[in-house]
């Protein structure tokens, strides 16, 4: 393969034909297996003609993909799960160590192993330690081919004849939508991939490679600065707004309208820590709809869906609650109930309060010892179609209720306590049946708000990258400790036993909150270089089994590495 096939292919990665008709007309490049991503094509084909076929072509190709989660008889199985890996990084989960045996879907274990105990590779094995390399840039692959999309359907605008005004109409709205889903892939990818955004110093940090034109380019690519990403981040969003602005709201929480604009555009702002300019646009948005639901007395099914009215937009789907937990009490084809391998964690539990509605709408207690105690209660299960259980991202999901924190959060580090509080307030008077009003001031209310945060946001896919901003805040940065946990099993006589659990810590600011570029990445592109991620040592406890029956003894203490 030459230089010239390989020097867009940001990563090896196979792409599946998805709207054959469309994709062959505009996607000249686009379908291809991975050793031929994109070729040299001729620039006089055939091209979409009708503003109808660019926008059935966002909707086939630039949103992520549907995903699916299960159990067929006894076998596990898991498609597309987007960005789940985001939920197991922080504090939002733990192993359930059960006491009846080892859990009986662990391959999510193996899976999200390198990530849940923050491994130096991303991909490996957790009894080997081997590196599992083809599948290691999975998710710089999909938000770069994404991107790759919205930048041929922004590029194919200039082709497609408006005659009249609801053609003209319905290309602001491709455009601006374009526009938005770049932004947010490209935030992902710098948030994973790159270190927080500092303000001093985020001109000369390394971030992620940026490509804007669908145009095939013989080069080697390097990182923009984490400053270029963000000024290209906002670029995208102000793009939006000015396509959005004035359009009809999108009948559908699957279209972008422009309040979802504005609230991630103030999520970017904080990020930035540009307190003023996020409290502008998180008020631009409550001004758009300021509707929240009342979760008081929660007793009503999966609160977040798209019959919800406080979720403006939702790209993709949700497996999450199939991945981790399962449904509670779920059964296997055989009538065996399932033990899942990851909990919620006592860290999130305990910042509920008994009357908060959120304690049984967003997860639910489960009484069985031998199954799980705490479960994921948010979002229903995903489907191969959009509104099939009404279904909703678990995280590339914007609602009303980020509005009002980014709000709060906003204005209290501004020194705007009071009207913080109000916002908080708000908020909370749809959540808590007591309580509910918040009047705090300084570094208190700030730590309130971000435990509302989680409260709030849990298993959204923020947590991750708040706590990352967290930590360079430089007026109330955040240290946080985190401890996850790792078992193996054996059996003994058809019983299985718990061998060993390794403990591994995450320390704050360390180097571990920032992912490694992937293997296969750096091979391709030798000049985008790499991160330093370094090797995770452990803490082992060792199981002592001393009989026939699978109980087991004492513990006993094993060394660090690996």
């Amino acid at each position: 393969m030459n230089k010239m096939k390989k020097s867009l292919m940001l990563s090896k990665y196979k792409i599946k034909q998805i709207i054959p008709l469309l994709v062959a007309a505009l996607l000249l490049t686009a379908t291809s297996c991975s050793s031929d991503f994109l070729k040299e094509y001729s620039q006089d084909l055939s091209r979409v003609k009708t503003v109808t076929d660019l926008n059935e072509l966002l909707m086939g190709d630039c949103l992520m993909p549907l995903g699916e989660a299960g159990v067929k008889y006894s076998t596990y199985y898991i498609h597309n799960t987007n960005y789940a890996v985001l939920h197991f990084m922080g504090d939002e989960l733990q192993e359930n160590i059960s006491t009846s045996g080892k859990p009986d879907i662990l391959d999510e274990a193996s899976t999200y192993f390198p990530y849940f105990c923050w491994q130096r590779d991303t991909w490996v094995d957790f009894e080997s330690k081997s590196t599992l390399s083809s599948n290691e840039a999975q998710y710089w692959d999909l938000a770069y081919e994404k991107i790759d999309r919205c930048n041929m359907v922004i590029d194919a605008e200039k082709d497609v004849a408006c005659d009249n005004d609801e053609d003209r109409a319905l290309l602001r709205h491709v455009m601006g939508e374009c526009h938005y889903l770049r932004a947010t892939y490209y935030f992902t990818l710098v948030n994973l991939y790159a270190k927080p955004y500092v303000p001093s110093t985020a001109e000369s940090t390394p971030g992620v490679p940026v490509k804007t034109s669908s145009k095939v380019e013989d080069k080697e690519y390097t990182r923009a600065s984490v400053a270029e990403v963000y000024r290209q981040i906002l670029a995208d969003l102000d793009a939006a707004e000015t396509d959005l602005k004035d359009v009809k709201s999108p009948a559908t929480i699957y279209h972008v309208g422009i309040d979802a604009v504005y609230i991630f555009r103030s999520r970017v702002e904080m990020f930035m820590q540009e307190w003023q300019k996020a409290a502008d646009d998180a008020k631009r948005a409550l001004d758009e709809d300021s509707y929240l639901q009342n979760l008081v007395g929660w007793t009503d099914g999966y609160p977040i869906s798209s019959d919800n009215k406080e979720v403006v937009y939702s790209n993709g789907s949700s497996c999450f609650g199939n991945i981790v937990f399962m449904a509670p009490g779920k059964k296997n084809n055989y009538g065996t109930v399932y033990s899942p391998t990851f909990e919620v964690s006592d860290h999130l539990v305990s910042l509920f309060a008994k009357d908060d509605g959120r304690r049984t709408a967003y997860i639910t207690n489960q009484d069985d010892v031998n199954y799980h105690r705490w479960s994921y209660h948010k979002i229903n299960n995903s489907t191969k179609h959009y509104n099939i259980y009404n279904t909703a991202s678990d995280v590339f999901c914007i609602r009303t209720a980020e509005a009002y924190l980014n709000l709060a959060e906003a204005d209290a580090e501004l020194g705007k306590d009071a009207e913080a509080c109000q916002y908080l307030t708000r908020l909370r008077k749809a959540r808590v049946a007591s309580n509910a009003a918040v009047s705090l001031s300084g570094e208190a209310l700030v730590k309130f708000i971000r435990e509302e945060r989680e409260r709030e946001l849990c298993f959204e896919g923020h947590r991750w990258f708040d706590l990352r901003r967290y930590m360079v805040d430089t007026k109330y940065p955040q240290t946080t400790t985190i401890v996850h946990t790792m078992s193996a099993y054996h059996t003994v006589n058809y019983y299985d036993v718990r061998q060993y659990t390794n403990y591994y810590r995450l320390e704050p600011n360390d180097d571990a909150y920032t992912l490694n570029i992937p293997k296969d990445v750096r091979d391709f592109q030798p000049s985008i270089g790499s991160n330093t991620r370094p090797d995770r040592p452990y803490f082992r406890q060792e199981i002592a089994s001393n009989d026939d029956n699978g109980d087991s003894g004492d513990d006993d203490e094993g060394g660090d590495g690996e």
